[in-house]
């Protein structure tokens, strides 16, 4: 059965889309080869990950989420908004619901951009500061707005599951100081990767890995944040970073639980808020959910060493109405001062 796939991108973080459940095209062993070799963006279709979607027909479907590495993983928010879109496409709905192991993710329709950008919120389950599987080893639980070595010689760090598990550093005040009066804290690109490759390499200090977001405040409910994805690297965006950086905003008091936030990242632009029932915060996360092409495959082009060879059908209305889009959001991270680069593949669809 041939792979039906859509390329998706949500601020940038692009994810392929593939119809069926990863063992409806493959036998166990192949699919972390086969979704390395898509993932590829010199002899694959390219993408930041893969999202297998089981389609239950009821308005429900069962997702399962692969990195580039080929390594499973629970949760990509701005995937999960791509995969959402086109089940909401699909049935002409207001809401679907995507489950991936023990989890319900509810995806539901937002208001399209004045751009023309097709914009979804997904709700992503109750933020967890002390989890049960812990992100950082022989530390007290909670662990917010702490030091340690293992980490970066001088950041304070707090760590959430989302139920991905994330190291969020919040760099300085809404004025670009440390929020304590001392030097210029500004964003360095540099430092971001050099603390998540440290980070990716000190497993016994992060038995389970995680991934680690810099959070820049620019105004008092605006922020940019930028991330070091576990097993993906420097990614234009990350949709699990963003709620697990909204969500240590509150925790350290910064901003009300419930009230949006604007993120910026280098990809694009999202809003994040909580909403609060008891002691729970669950995350929301909203912003757009763009196709780029779609195309298909035989299940055995993927498990050769490649080129892959495929011919697509490219949306690209939408496409140009996210550049415009991102463009106003790239022009104000230039004004705020904050000095970020893109890949140049993630904007070479």
């Amino acid at each position: 059965m041939a792979l039906s796939i859509t390329k998706t991108h949500g601020s940038l973080n692009d994810i392929l889309v593939i119809d069926g459940a990863p063992t409806d095209h493959f036998a166990p062993g192949d699919v972390e080869r086969a979704v390395r070799l898509l993932c590829d963006r010199e002899n694959g279709l390219g993408a930041d990950g893969v999202y297998f979607i089981d389609d239950h027909r009821d308005g429900s479907a069962q997702a399962h989420f692969f990195n580039p590495d080929g390594s499973a993983s629970l949760l990509c928010g701005n995937g999960m908004r791509g995969a959402g879109r086109l089940l909401l496409d699909r049935y002409q709905a207001e809401s679907v619901v995507l489950r991936t192991g023990p989890y319900a993710f509810t995806v539901r329709a937002a208001e399209t951009s004045g751009h023309g950008v097709r914009r979804v919120s997904v709700e992503l389950p109750p933020v967890d500061f002390t989890p049960a599987e812990p992100i950082v080893a022989d530390v007290a639980w909670p662990f917010v707005d702490e030091t340690l070595s293992a980490y970066h010689p001088t950041r304070r760090v707090s760590a959430v599951a989302v139920p991905n598990s994330h190291l969020i550093t919040v760099l300085g005040g809404e004025d670009g100081t440390d929020g304590r009066g001392g030097a210029h804290d500004a964003y360095d690109e540099t430092e971001l990767i050099t603390t998540g490759t440290r980070v990716a390499r000190a497993a016994g200090s992060f038995p389970i890995g995680a991934n680690v977001s810099f959070v820049r405040p620019l105004a008092a409910t605006e922020v940019f944040v930028r991330t070091f994805e576990r097993g993906a690297g420097l990614t234009p965006s990350c949709g699990s970073g963003v709620a697990a950086s909204r969500a240590v905003l509150s925790r350290l008091g910064r901003v009300e639980p419930g009230t949006p936030v604007v993120v910026r990242n280098p990809g694009g632009v999202a809003r994040s808020w909580m909403q609060v029932e008891g002691d729970r915060w669950q995350p929301v996360l909203e912003g757009n959910a763009t196709n780029v092409y779609a195309t298909e495959l035989d299940p055995s082009a993927l498990l050769v060493e490649g080129p892959v060879r495929y011919e697509s059908t490219v949306f690209t209305d939408e496409i140009h109405a996210f550049a415009a889009f991102n463009g106003e959001n790239l022009v104000a991270l230039k004004e705020a001062g904050v000095e970020t680069t893109l890949e140049p593949a993630a904007s070479a669809f």
